[in-house]
């Protein structure tokens, strides 16, 4: 069944139990129409979306539609296709034409060229009425909000319909190569899916004046009108969608008892009804199982029948960014719509009450929208919230080892925040506020990069990377408080903790030097002696020094004892202050008097 009408004899039954006696008797159907009216239903969203009633009167919507100026074209049911413009629903519909509506036959689907502005070209499938019926495509020609009189040229004929009026499918849309792809139910006759020798149960494929491609898959193979045959094997493919700037088409095929499948759309491709039903148990290689399918059922992932489909890749992206690229499809009786990911070809939730969905359309705006039979109403869902996005970056920072180090990121959006930081792109565990602090920085966080994801209800920001230089401590020259050497005529002193004496001359040229002991004098690796310097001040003056040895006290090797010359020219008779300087980092000064 698709659009079986279903009478409803008793005024005083609920509208619980009209639903349950759709979901029952739905199952393997697309949807059923029911002879009473319901009053619009706000759906239950995400937090952050919003939805409006676009228009209501939409008695036994099936499909719709957007024109590339933003009017959304609305298939009814019986026959008439409305235009919604600018937010109204139009008086006058754009065509009616007389149709059979049994079941779940009617005007099922509406396409444009793609080249409408200039050739306003419209597509329309609907069933003939006829002893027997049969399904058919046309194109006409657009006059502002109505078709031009008498422009209506039948592309395509479909087979013979039987007696059964369920499984027509409907669904007619351009593909990125400017084919028209037709989706043909296999009018509850199992065996028309696995044959060339009719189109029902199968995709078709024609050019937009409905001639045949010589590249379909089966051309040399089917002859006559079975040549437009792009892929078999279905058994009601209600809907399907093309992805925007890419070739994917995914294709909602509806299910008998138990399985509702989403399949990749590859040309030659055999889906497998009936054999098969959902993926394939044993797996069969002759077909081509479905990428996601969902069981039957009532909950919020279970089902009756698989309906609308849309590609979440806009215009303008108006919903969060880990929208984009997924797939919105929803359930008839379940009433619920799901977000598919291609990539893990996982779902997940997104709306729910919604009293019958029929189709479901993403507009250039970023919108989402659906057609709902138990609301008689197309609806629109805007998001409202705001993502996260990087205000203030973490700053990059330079330390000296042992200091603390801290960084921070400030967002703007919609709170509240998650935050993860990261260092050098891997997640840091427990680090889950907006500061990120060290407590004590050590050689090895030298060069690290930091960056912090802030997250909320409608998406994430990562911000840029700071990176973290930690410089060796600054040297520092052993002194007591008023400690003070004094140079003598000796050419080598000591300095405390030693006394000074007077020392043999160690050296041939006769000049003083000075011994200090020092800490955080530690050279890197593949430094000399000469990335040391050292200096002596007076009130006027500084005088480099060369440090001529760097070695390790024996007994505490942290300490470090370290050669200086005094120059010739250091005036006598004076204090001066003598430091060192190491990797840019200069020492506490000691006092040495020059006599």
């Amino acid at each position: 069944m698709l659009f079986e009408q279903m009478q409803i004899n008793s005024r005083r039954a609920e509208r619980s139990s009209l639903i349950a006696f759709v979901q029952q008797f739905a199952r393997g159907a697309v949807f059923s129409f029911l002879l009473f009216s319901c009053d619009a239903t706000a759906a239950t969203l995400p937090t952050g979306f919003s939805e409006t009633t676009i228009a209501g009167g939409l008695s036994q919507p099936t499909a719709m539609d957007f024109t590339p100026d933003g009017r959304l074209f609305v298939c009814l049911q019986a026959g008439s296709l409305r235009v919604i413009k600018n937010g109204s629903l139009l008086a006058t519909p754009f065509l009616t034409r007389t149709v059979d509506s049994s079941g779940e036959r009617g005007l099922l689907g509406v396409a444009f060229d793609p080249n409408f502005p200039t050739n306003q070209f419209v597509y329309i499938y609907y069933t003939v009425p006829g002893s027997p019926a049969h399904n058919r495509v046309s194109r006409v020609t657009a006059s502002g909000d109505v078709e031009l009189a008498n422009s209506e040229i039948v592309l395509m004929d479909l087979d013979n319909l039987s007696s059964a009026t369920n499984h027509n499918g409907g669904a007619i849309h351009f593909g990125p190569d400017g084919k028209l792809y037709v989706a043909v139910g296999e009018n509850a006759n199992p065996a028309n899916a696995q044959t060339l020798s009719n189109r029902l149960g199968k995709v078709l494929r024609i050019n937009a004046d409905g001639s045949i491609p010589g590249d379909n898959p089966f051309f040399n193979s089917a002859s006559g009108a079975n040549r437009s045959i792009w892929a078999l094997g279905l058994r009601n493919p209600f809907t399907f969608a093309f992805q925007p700037g890419t070739t994917r088409m995914l294709i909602n095929d509806v299910g008998q008892s138990a399985w509702e499948e989403i399949n990749d759309g590859i040309a030659g491709s055999n889906y497998g009804w009936n054999i098969c039903e959902g993926a394939c148990s044993p797996p069969n290689a002759n077909f081509r199982d479905p990428i996601f399918q969902y069981g039957h059922g009532t909950s919020s992932t279970t089902g009756c029948a698989i309906v609308g489909g849309g590609f979440y890749n806009p215009a303008t992206v108006q919903f969060p960014a880990s929208f984009v690229g997924k797939y919105f499809f929803a359930d008839l009786c379940s009433g619920w719509v799901r977000l598919f990911d291609p990539v893990t070809r996982t779902a997940s939730d997104f709306a729910s009450g919604i009293s019958q969905p029929v189709d479901l359309k993403v507009a250039a705006d970023g919108s989402l929208y659906y057609l709902s039979i138990g609301s008689a109403a197309a609806f629109r869902i805007q998001f409202n919230g705001t993502p996260p996005s990087i205000a203030t970056p973490p700053a990059s920072q330079t330390v000296t080892e042992g200091q603390p180090v801290t960084f921070t990121v400030a967002a703007s959006g919609t709170t509240p925040f998650t935050y993860q930081w990261q260092r050098n792109m891997s997640d840091i565990s427990g680090a889950n506020s907006s500061s990120y602090m060290i407590s004590s920085t050590t050689s090895a966080d030298n060069g690290a990069r930091f960056r912090c994801i802030v997250t909320n209800a409608f998406g994430n920001a990562t911000s840029d990377e700071a990176t973290l230089t930690v410089q060796p401590p600054a040297p520092v020259l052993l002194a007591e408080q008023d400690d003070r050497a004094v140079a003598l005529e000796s050419p080598v002193m000591f300095r405390d903790p030693f006394p000074l004496i007077d020392a043999v001359n160690l050296s041939p040229d006769t000049q003083t030097r000075i011994m200090l002991f020092g800490m955080n004098l530690d050279l890197l690796a593949g430094e000399t002696i000469s990335a040391m310097t050292a200096q002596a001040q007076d009130a006027q003056n500084n005088y480099p020094m060369p440090v001529e040895s760097l070695t390790p006290l024996f007994a505490v090797p942290a300490v470090k004892q370290l050669i200086v010359k005094l120059p010739p020219n250091l005036p006598t008779g004076q204090e001066v202050l003598i430091s060192v300087t190491l990797h840019g980092q200069t020492s506490n000064k000691v006092r040495v008097l020059i006599r």
